[in-house]
This record gives structure tokens, sequence and C-alpha cells, in this order.
């Protein structure tokens, strides 16, 4: 027996199933982080007592809560600061192909097999909160003990047949985790890979979100989030979800800058970048313009105008948001801008007005990423410390970077030149702003009225 450190709301909620008869227990992640002594993200609960009974034991108590989910039904319960999600124990049979709905759900189980029906051992541990006491029916902890992911199943092909999840989850909680992958739980995800395209686009993406910034979820280093992709690498599952990625491997590329093939050098890249979303998904797909190019031409000119329609095609396909597809493909689109560091000033400071401060610093860190993910440099990048220092200096000197910071309106415009509302004004205050970015001095409206003039004539 044990003690894990539990929020003492969960002993309350303990006591409300004990003086109905049922044991309560934490489970899953919860119970996993405590014994590795990490904090607790997920509060999963679970009993015997079917979600139904549950609701109303809990309501006649003055407890909040609401069930989700109608098909394998659970119960968010609200108790002080915390959401605890409670599911009666069950056992699944899943019909063929990866779908992740049960053919059929099976409640009133035991707690072993509620254990076996769950992904990895390490996920499978129940702590019974009155009693203080683990269970562990799978030999999670022996697993917890050797940092390993392993299928519950005495046969690994089960859990990753049933769900194709499932492959990308291992591939996370390894990465998560800083944990190895079991060899016979690799081979059940490389035999079972392609289950992962018979699920939504939305759980794809969730999960990628997850594994893209495994890194931080725990602190760990950035070589974490590599492991994880390799791991989607070698058991295919990348190849089914973004196979424009998977099309760079074994292409090569000039030795030397890279030590990398398309798709490795993607990897590297994507594990170099800063750990935001955004920034992580251009650096995976700055170079899936690569493998196109290299088919149709034999060479890789032009890979990032293809590859800003490609990457705009691969997040609609997994249901980003606009917002954050348009940056990524804008980014992939200028990710060659600049490539030496030998732009002018002048046409730095006018490109970084027109882009803005936000999306100019995001393009460094792509430019520092790409760089870095060559496995041929490291340290400083030259362009993009550089673009940093221009951009520092322009808002020092309090250049405009963007329209809305010029110190005048169309309406200014309009009255100054005498025109009547029309594309004229909006093409005006642009070259304004671009003037701006090289002479801040001029950003008044005294001057802006002479430059404008100046312009117009």
């Amino acid at each position: 027996s044990m003690t894990i450190p539990l929020p003492t709301e969960l002993t309350a909620l303990a006591r409300i199933f004990r003086d109905a008869g049922f044991p309560l227990y934490a489970v899953g992640g919860m119970v996993r982080n405590a014994c590795l002594g990490l904090p607790v993200q997920d509060m999963d609960v679970a009993s015997p007592m079917p979600v139904s009974e549950a609701r109303a034991l809990l309501e006649a108590r003055g407890v909040a809560c609401r069930e989700k989910g109608a098909f394998f039904g659970t119960l968010d319960i609200e108790l002080g600061e915390y959401t605890f999600e409670y599911a009666s124990f069950r056992a699944e049979e899943y019909g063929a192909g990866g779908a992740h709905r049960p053919g059929a759900v099976r409640f009133g189980a035991t707690l072993e097999e509620d254990a076996f029906r769950r992904d990895f051992t390490v996920n499978a541990l129940y702590y019974d909160i009155l009693g203080q006491r683990l269970i562990d029916p799978t030999g999670g902890l022996a697993d917890l003990k050797a940092r390993i992911i392993r299928a519950t199943s005495p046969d690994p092909n089960v859990i990753l047949r049933d769900d194709g999840l499932r492959v990308l989850r291992m591939a996370r909680f390894a990465a998560e985790l800083g944990f190895s992958v079991e060899p016979g739980t690799l081979a059940a995800a490389r035999a079972n890979a392609a289950g992962v395209l018979d699920i939504s686009a939305e759980r794809v993406r969730e999960e990628l979100d997850k594994l893209l910034l495994a890194d931080i979820r725990y602190g760990l280093g950035r070589e974490r989030v590599l492991c994880g992709l390799s791991t989607l690498a070698e058991t295919g599952a990348l190849a089914a979800v973004l196979p424009e990625i998977a099309a760079g491997a074994g292409i090569a590329q000039r030795p030397e800058y890279h030590a990398y093939d398309v798709q490795e050098h993607m990897l590297h890249a994507c594990a170099c970048a800063r750990p935001e979303r955004v920034a992580r998904l251009a650096a995976l797909l700055h170079d899936v313009g690569k493998p196109v190019a290299f088919r149709e031409t034999g060479r890789m000119l032009g890979h990032d105008a293809i590859g800003t329609n490609i990457s705009r095609e691969m997040l609609a396909r997994l249901k980003y948001p606009n917002a954050v597809k348009e940056e990524v493909a804008g980014l992939i689109r200028l990710h060659m801008f600049d490539l030496n560091g030998n732009a002018k000033e002048s046409t730095l400071r006018r490109r970084f007005a027109g882009w803005g401060a936000a999306f100019t610093l995001a393009l460094a860190d792509l430019r520092e990423a790409d760089v870095h993910g060559s496995g041929r440099i490291s340290g400083e990048v030259k362009s993009a410390l550089r673009w940093r220092a221009v951009l520092a200096r322009m808002q020092a000197e309090g250049a405009p970077l963007s329209e809305a910071e010029l110190c005048c309106t169309g309406a200014d415009i309009m009255g100054w030149l005498n025109l009547p509302p029309s594309p004229r004004v909006g093409e005006i205050k642009r070259m304004l702003l671009l003037h701006c970015a090289c002479h801040p001095k001029d950003n008044c409206r005294a001057r802006l009225g002479q430059v404008a003039k100046d312009i117009g004539k």
C-alpha cells in the first residue's frame, strides 16, 4: 500500500460513494502522475456504480454534475475548483477497423476487466481513495519504474487495432513522459498504424497538437518532441496522417548544408522551434514543397511557393482554425527570404512594416529552427539575428509597424489630396507606412501630409 497526494475534495466524493456501498477509485493519468511526482492534470474517477445512479446520488447531495457522451456515458462532477470525470467500470468489444466506437459495451464489469480495456499499463493504475491502496492489474507499476509504454493486453495488437488513435497516443505519452515503447507494442503499432485513418480529423489534430508540445507538458527537453515524431515516422502513422512529410523520406539534400533527408530535417526543425503551436507547425511543414519540386524538376527550386499551398491543404484537412492555417502558410511562403542575411536595411524595414512585429519575429524563429534543424550548424543564425536587431531599432525609433500605427487616417489622405473614397487612398496609406518604416520621424500629421502630397503628384 502507498499513499499518494490527492485533493481533499476527492475524499469527500469517495465518502458519498462509500455511504451508498461502493468504493471510488482514482484512475489513469491522475494516479500515474502522482506516482511519478508530476503535476496532476486529468482527474478521472471510477467505480462499479452505473453513471445514471451516480448522478442521482450526487444530485441528491447537492453536488453539481452533468452527463457527457451518450454512447458510454461519463459524468463531469464539479467539486471546489476541480472537475472530476466519473466513469462506471466497463468492458468493450470493438468491431473491425479502428474507428474508436466499440461495437458493444458491457457495464457492471469488474475492475480487472476495466483495466484491460484501457490502452497502456501506466494508464491502468487504480487508487482506492478511502482504502489508500494502489491496485495494478496490468503491471503498470513495474513499467512506470522501467519508464516503458506497454499495451495492457498480452496481445498488443488487440489494443492498437481497436482504436486507431492509440498509435498517436503511444507516441505522445512516450514523448511527454520521456519513456520508451516496449518492442511488442511498437511492432503492433507498426502493424496497425493505418487505423488512424478511421479517426476523425478533430481528434487526430488534438493528439498531434499534444505531441508537438510534449516537451513543455512536464518540462522535459525538446528532444522529446523529436522522439515522438520519430516514433510516428517509424510506425507509419506519420505517413498515414501527414503523407506529404513522409514523402520526404529518402530524398537526400546537399551534404554541406544538411545532415538529414527532407523528412528527418522537418522533424528536427520542428523540435528546434520554440514551443508554441504555430511555430512548431510551421517548422514541421516548412519544406513539404521539396518532394514535389524534386519530383517535377529534379531540384528544390520554388519549394517555398509549392509548400505554401500544400501546407494549407494539410491544415484544412486536419480542421485547424483558419488563423493558424494562414499564419503557418504565410511563414512557409517566406521561409527562404534573405537567406544569406545580405538584404539592404531599407528593404528589411519596409518588409517588417508590411508584416508587423509579431510575424517578423515568428519568421526569425522559423529561420533559426530551419538552420538548427539541418544538423550542421548550431549557435547564432546571422539573418535572424540581424532581422531582430533591425526590428528592435525600428521599435526604438517609433517606426510604425502597421497602418494602424500611422498618425493619419484615410479621411486625412482624402482631404490632403482632394480624393474620393477609392483604392488609391489605400495605396497611398500603404506607401506612407513603407516611407515611415525608413523615416520614422516623418510619422506625424504635418510631415505625413507633405509626404502624401509628394507621393500623390
